[in-house]
């Protein structure tokens, strides 16, 4: 009988996050007073360590719920007017043994393009935790710096504090990205749904992402729990991860089941990513209701993949 409550219980709690999910983050639609709706597409080179060619408008094919659509626009977004908003999320359970890592993300902080903004958040309990706010004042981002708690800080509900902090997140820039440092378990629904096909926390961060135009980047960090010594639960961590940054336009980066010795690689990578983005602008096929619309976004350029949300929320054609 418990069983059978307990079941009904979280029943209970992921309709109700589907069902709010939409009103929440509604206001955060990318949808225009004129019916137009921008994206943020990366363009990552198939080559490790080299930067993706400079892509035009005629090079990109671009697909709404599985029809050809048409670009309206096609913007690079390495230009001065085109704002990024940065968070570097860090996962409060991770090893105290990230710290090593903090030079290595002290000098990725510095290399950002003149045009962004960044700021440090710490996920606790189902809330992330600002240590500075958006600034281009890079020293004072990375004197923000701290090591984690480790296995003190109990259960951080990564990705429902991902979630929270993308309904609150302050400005509108035209690019908002988030650098996740984690391990990508969340046993908020128990840890038998920590896979990334069932794990409703995990969904529910995606949709936000994915509703609020957030693209997502992640390095995967081992806990100092009992989770680190599970390769199930590992597995489960990268898979979620992939899986969120791949919906959401975004990139995963592990090595192996455990922390990168090095995250050198991974920022050179990453950089490359940021400094090769561009605004997609398209005209949403008409629609009745308020509802996911799936996309695709691709090129035929020799060792070029581009990333991009695999759905957005838009609202009732007007």
């Amino acid at each position: 009988m418990k069983k059978r409550l307990h079941i009904l219980d979280f029943t209970l709690v992921f309709l109700s996050a589907l069902l709010f999910a939409a009103p929440l983050f509604a206001q955060d639609s990318q949808a225009t007073a004129s019916g137009l709706v921008q994206i943020t597409v990366t363009a990552m080179s198939k080559k490790s360590g080299e930067a993706a060619p400079a892509l035009g408008k005629q090079d990109v094919s671009f697909h709404e719920n599985g029809k050809k659509a048409q670009i309206v626009d096609w913007i690079p977004a390495n230009t001065p007017d085109s704002k990024m908003q940065l968070v570097i999320l860090i996962d409060q359970d991770a090893s105290t043994r990230l710290g090593s890592h903090f030079d290595e993300v002290a000098s990725f902080i510095r290399a950002l393009p003149a045009n962004s903004t960044v700021a440090v958040a710490y996920a606790m309990n189902g809330v992330a935790e600002f240590r500075t706010p958006f600034t281009a004042d890079r020293e004072a981002v990375i004197k923000s710096l701290h090591i984690t708690m480790g296995a003190a800080a109990g259960m951080t509900s990564i990705y429902e504090t991902l979630a929270d902090m993308i309904k609150h997140w302050p400005g509108n820039a035209p690019r908002r990205e988030v650098l996740l440092l984690s391990d990508g378990i969340d046993p908020t629904y128990g840890f038998r749904n920590t896979a990334p096909w069932q794990n409703p926390a995990l969904e529910h961060a995606t949709r936000a992402a994915q509703i609020a135009n957030v693209t997502i980047f992640s390095i995967f960090v081992t806990t100092s729990g009992l989770e680190a010594r599970s390769g199930v639960l590992n597995l489960n961590g990268q898979g979620s991860l992939n899986q969120l940054t791949t919906d959401t336009g975004g990139y995963s980066f592990f090595q192996g089941s455990g922390t990168a010795v090095s995250f050198q690689p991974f920022f050179r990578d990453l950089s490359g990513m940021l400094s090769q983005q561009y605004l997609l602008t398209f005209r949403p096929a008409p629609s009745k209701k308020a509802d996911y619309h799936r996309l695709k976004v691709s090129t035929e350029v020799s060792h070029v993949k581009l990333l991009a949300p695999s759905e957005i929320y838009l609202p009732a054609s007007q």
